[in-house]
């Protein structure tokens, strides 16, 4: 099924964002009252003002601007000043019951003699019929008629009580056709081309003719007491609500909820309405259904006595009758429908037409009931009722079908047929039918699809925290609803039906709690097609409904009424657990990978481990020889093409490169992702390429180091320029051969960490390479003194034994104080400041929700580039299958990424995603480093990120291309003591390391002492248990061996090898004090746990507004007008 997007069966009105801010702060309305009204038409504040405040005064139109209304005055007034007898004639529909009631009524009140008459629907029929002509005649023999809501087409019979000696007046609101009246007073709105009363329903022409009377009687204000009465009629014949109307209901509308008309309080109390809060919205299925159904069934004339009654007993037992005639109705259409709907599943080919009938269906009922199946089928639908061999139908089309042209060119099979493009009523011989069935299939089998599609408009779509009681009770404000004001429809797409039930006696109701995550709001649909499946149905939705305000047990609460449910299921792809294309059926490379997913996400992280580390990217030598052959401007342009393509850099950017070539230390701070790595790549491959110099970029944290390196491998490989990563998990054979390649030229750049720079301080010198060094996210110097990260401390030392090589400090944090403390370690002279606002990016706090995942897939559903970070790699493989399975329609544009991915398939990955084959990527914090993906629209954190850097990256990558973009806080308080339990297994403590020493020693010893091997074999989970032997108060997570021995194979400690499947771990005798300050892994595992401690709490609690800011913009130093800081 389809979403709101792709659906022919709901239309998104226009909307007009600067309009709706305009009418918004003009009107003092809520913004979705706005976007409503926009959707409405609304074109000022001044016209929306007058909406707002519809008024008769204003809007009602002078009576005698409708054609023949003075010539009807004229004879009715003379009726009643000379006591004629007169009778009003209406029709069986509300709008005919109101109008004869409405003009019997007032014609009393002005001293008239006055009989009302309703023609029977059966025995009469609609009109001026011979038969209801001489009923009426019979019982008050009247000098004048007066018709009320018929009559314009009663040419022939209105000659009939001519040629009798009886006057007639004609008011009505129907189209004037050939059948006009002639030589008679007739008022009819339609006969003028335009003015201001053309939509006036037959009770609103009724009401003009009062307030002239009473004008030329006496009793000018006499019209005013009757818009009660006219606002049910307009309402029931759904005329269009222009302003007169608009007027005239919600000034009838007013009295009604104040009403004592015996007839209205006693419909009101068996209908349990209240109408005290009435809207004209709910008198369609309150009042008007029993007030239709004594035409429908019975005598209408039970109607019009109760509105016109005047005891309170009478009106009471008048409306029970209507009550047990509306349940007699409900009845005869429910067995009707269930009849109808039973030939239609037995007959129907799925062709474009259903034609049912039956024996004795009765004729009040047809037209509801083809409705229904109009609704189930989406098809034109004719339901005849046979008599006597003769089957009498009626019709309802469905979108843009013209059924009238339809059955027109079928006439030779007919007695008679009616009606109008939507609706028809056609007679023919019962024999016929299957003809006719058959001969309207090929008709309408020549029309294009789109015709058969219905296509409501939804007003707006919404969150759901905008629904709350007082939003819901201004767009009360646009009452009232009706034709051309229809009661607005709005969609939240992206939801999940959580508590989802079948309710109500027949079984085909459903209740659920709409939910985006964030916001939740209880809800009910009716008449639910397939509510089996949607019952069962834990897939994204979108919802299309009515939100109203629900007061149960004297609470107030927001609900939906649903009136169409969406599922974004992709019927093409195929929707299983992982919801992707096979690679044979044409799917990309990237569509291939997903299907390969396993069915448990570890196996799944430790396959692409299984993989093994991708070789080294050759550099390209030729490229790198044909860069130095520029001069150096030039191949600074080259190489910033290179590296963003078309783009421009901005000034700062230019000023730091420019400083640098000037051989001055530079400090640039520059807020997150304005683009600070430029600068050092730029300058690095530079340095590389025409001085033949190494470079060394220092990183705080080595999970930093392995994300920044994959990409910047690849990237700075095409330029020649060669990159690698010395850190204390680069094993020691790799350190040799990585310090080897770096004195000999073989290596440019090597991205480290504080503590291994500084720690092998001598091996870099002895390279007598090192040119350029950079020290990223430099705030970190800032904290050395006070303990933190004193390797820092160690940078001028450093420096100087490198040989003064240029220095870049680079970061987003840097107040005053902060940047004195950089400048001062890094031997800083020039300061470049870009002050930058990010003002594109919006930050939605939606920290320790109920159910994020609900939140997720509502945000990953509106299909805009979504990158959602998790914490390890098996994560984001089940994250990514939940997406798929929940979002299937968007199954195939799904995708996981991380570490463990071979370089292949992350190439694979990045371009989808950048191509907008890929929709949603779900990383860890591998994914983006180093990739230019400006057009993120989202960004969700949806575990917490492991320290502030991790967090600013992140958040910072959505909206690089300057477009609006938001950022999403969905990790939790749990997600912290996640967090803190993985740093622990990557980052051992020390008494975890001695509890782990202990243990490795006792196993190693036994195993000698028992086989006489110097080596033993044991898994994480063997040593583990071991620890908990040996000193159960310090247990070890199996997941911090690996760690350790790595710790303690650095420090000399132990050896660890391969063989086979198998680990072999062999101890060193006597290895003397272990001082773990001397190994880098161990030192850069504690700061990685400090950073994230020094994060956790402000991230768990630090105001959004404070968390957009350290995003979006930078801290920048004080600066004197000579470009120095101003300390």
């Amino acid at each position: 099924m389809a979403s709101l997007k792709t659906t022919h069966r709901w239309c998104l009105a226009k909307n007009d964002p600067s309009l709706e801010d305009e009418l918004a702060a003009g009107l003092d309305v809520a913004p979705l009252v706005a976007r409503i009204m926009v959707a409405h038409g609304i074109k000022s504040v001044d016209e929306g003002r007058l909406f707002l405040t519809p008024s008769l005064e204003r809007d009602w139109a002078d009576p005698l601007l409708i054609p023949g209304m003075a010539e009807v005055a004229d004879r009715v007034e003379r009726a009643v000043r000379t006591g004629e007898p007169i009778a009003v004639f209406g029709d069986f529909d509300v709008d005919g019951i109101t109008s004869t009631c409405l003009l019997t009524e007032a014609l009393r009140t002005l001293g008239a003699r006055v009989r009302p008459f309703i023609p029977h629907r059966f025995d009469e029929g609609y009109g001026l019929t011979c038969q209801a002509l001489d009923r009426v005649i019979e019982a008050c023999s009247p000098s004048l008629v007066i018709t009320v809501d018929n009559g314009i087409a009663a040419r022939d019979e209105v000659g009939h009580l001519i040629e009798r000696g009886i006057d007639i007046v004609v008011t009505d609101h129907h189209e004037p056709a050939d059948l006009v009246p002639v030589g008679i007073p007739v008022t009819d709105p339609k006969m003028a081309a335009h003015g201001p009363s053309r939509e006036l329903a037959g009770v609103g022409v009724a009401l003009k003719l009062v307030q002239v009377l009473g004008e030329r009687l006496g009793n000018p204000n006499l019209w005013r007491a009757f818009t009660e009465v006219a606002a049910l009629g307009t309402v029931s014949d759904m005329m269009t609500l222009t302003p007169e109307n608009r007027a005239l209901v919600a000034d009838g509308i007013a009295h009604m909820r104040t009403t004592t008309r015996p007839g209205y309080v006693a419909l009101a109390a068996v209908t349990r309405t209240d109408l005290a809060t009435i809207t004209a919205d709910a008198l369609s299925f309150s009042l008007i259904p029993r007030l239709n159904a004594a035409g429908r069934m019975a005598d209408p004339a039970l109607a019009l006595n109760l509105l016109m009654a005047r005891d309170a007993q009478e009106a009471a037992r008048l409306a029970a009758s209507l009550e047990e005639i509306n349940q007699e109705r409900r009845s005869i259409e429910a067995e009707l429908t269930e009849q109808a709907e039973a030939i239609a599943e037995r007959t129907y080919d799925g062709g474009r037409v259903i034609v049912v009938g039956g024996e004795g269906w009765h004729e009040g009922v047809k037209g509801i009931v083809a409705s229904r199946l109009v609704n189930r089928y989406h098809v034109p639908t004719l339901l005849f009722s046979i008599e006597d061999g003769v089957a009498r139908g009626s019709g309802r089309s469905v979108g843009a079908v013209n059924l009238f042209e339809a059955v027109e060119k079928c006439s030779d099979l007919l007695i008679r047929f009616g009606g109008h493009a939507g609706a028809v009523g056609v007679t023919c011989a019962a024999e016929n039918l299957d003809a006719l069935r058959e001969r309207l299939g090929a008709v309408l089998a020549e029309l294009p699809a789109e015709d058969f599609e219905d296509r409501g408009e939804v007003a707006a779509t919404v969150r759901l925290s905008e629904l709350d009681i007082d939003t819901i009770r201004q767009i009360g404000m646009l009452e009232p609803f009706g034709q051309g004001n229809k009661v607005p429809l709005l969609a939240a797409c992206g939801v999940t039906m959580c508590d989802r039930a079948v309710v109500g006696k027949t079984g085909d109701h459903m209740r659920f709690v709409a939910t985006d995550g964030a916001s939740s709001v209880p809800a009910i649909m009716f008449r639910v097609p397939e509510v089996e499946e949607l019952v069962n149905c834990d897939t994204v939705v979108d919802l299309v409904f009515e939100a109203v305000a629900e007061c149960w047990q004297g609470r107030v609460k927001p609900k939906l009424m649903i009136k169409d449910i969406l599922r974004r299921c992709d019927d093409d792809a195929r929707c299983s657990a992982v919801g992707v294309a096979s690679a044979d059926q044409g799917a990309s490379a990237v569509q291939a990978l997903a299907d390969a997913l396993p069915a448990d996400p570890a196996t799944c992280a430790l396959s692409s481990s299984a993989r093994g580390r991708d070789l080294p990217v050759p550099a390209d030598a030729e490229r790198r020889a044909a860069l130095a052959q520029l001069p150096y401007d030039q191949l600074t342009r080259s190489l910033v093409h290179a590296l963003i393509g078309s783009a421009t850099p901005h000034r700062a950017q230019v000023e730091a490169l420019d400083a640098l070539k000037c051989g001055r230390n530079t400090l640039a701070v520059m807020g997150t992702g304005r683009g600070k790595s430029l600068v050092f790549h730029v300058h690095a491959v530079r340095e590389a390429i025409l001085n033949g110099r190494a470079s060394v970029f220092v990183y705080p944290l080595r999970a930093l180091v392995a994300d920044q390196s994959f990409h910047l491998a690849a990237s700075l490989a095409k330029l020649g320029t060669r990159v690698g990563v010395l850190t204390g998990e680069t094993p020691s054979d790799a350190r040799d051969r990585l310090f080897g390649q770096l004195a000999v030229g073989k290596l440019d750049i090597v991205l480290t960490t504080p503590e291994f720079l500084s720690i092998h301080r001598e091996r870099f010198a002895a390279s007598r390479r090192i040119g350029f060094v950079v020290v990223d996210e430099a705030h970190h110097m800032a904290g050395a003194k006070g303990g933190d990260r004193t390797a820092y401390l160690e940078m001028p030392a450093i420096l100087d034994l490198l040989g003064s090589p240029r220095v870049l400090a680079a970061t987003a944090t840097a107040s005053t104080d902060v940047a004195d403390e950089i400048c001062r370690l890094a031997r800083i002279d020039k300061v470049v400041v870009d002050a930058a606002v990010r003002d594109n990016l919006g930050l939605d706090d939606e920290r320790d929700l109920a159910n994020r995942e609900n939140r997720l897939v509502s945000i990953v559903a509106n299909g805009e580039k979504c990158v959602v970070y998790v914490n390890s790699r098996d994560q984001s493989v089940a994250l990514c299958r939940t997406l798929r399975r929940r979002v299937p329609e968007l199954g195939t544009r799904i995708a996981f990424y991380n570490a463990g991915l071979s370089r292949a398939d992350r190439t694979a990955v990045e371009a989808a995603f950048r191509s907008g084959e890929l929709t949603c990527i779900v990383s860890t914090s591998a994914f983006g480093e180093g990739v230019n993906l400006p057009d993120i629209r989202h960004v969700v954190l949806y575990h917490m990120p492991f320290g502030s850097i991790e967090f600013n990256q992140m958040s910072g990558r959505a909206g690089r291309d300057g477009a609006p973009a938001r950022i999403h806080l969905l990790y939790s308080r749990r997600d912290a003591r996640i967090n803190e339990r993985l740093l622990d297994a990557a980052a051992p403590e020390r008494s975890v390391l001695v509890t782990l020493y202990r243990a490795l020693q006792t196993m190693w010893r036994h195993g000698r002492s028992e086989t006489g091997d110097d080596a033993f074999c044991a898994s994480d989970l063997d040593i583990a248990q071991m620890c908990l032997a040996i000193d159960a108060r310090t247990p070890v997570d199996e997941r911090a061996v690996p760690s350790g021995l790595a710790i303690f194979e650095e420090l000399g400690f132990a050896r660890v090898w391969a063989d086979g499947q198998t680990r072999r771990i062999a101890m060193i005798e006597h290895p003397g004090h272990v001082d773990l300050d001397r190994s880098i892994r161990y030192l850069e595992g504690i700061h990685a746990r400090m950073e994230f401690s020094a994060f956790r709490d402000w991230a768990l609690s630090a105001p959004a507004r404070d968390m957009l800011a350290r995003i979006n913009r930078p801290i920048t130093p004080q600066m004197s007008e000579g470009g120095t800081i101003d300390g």
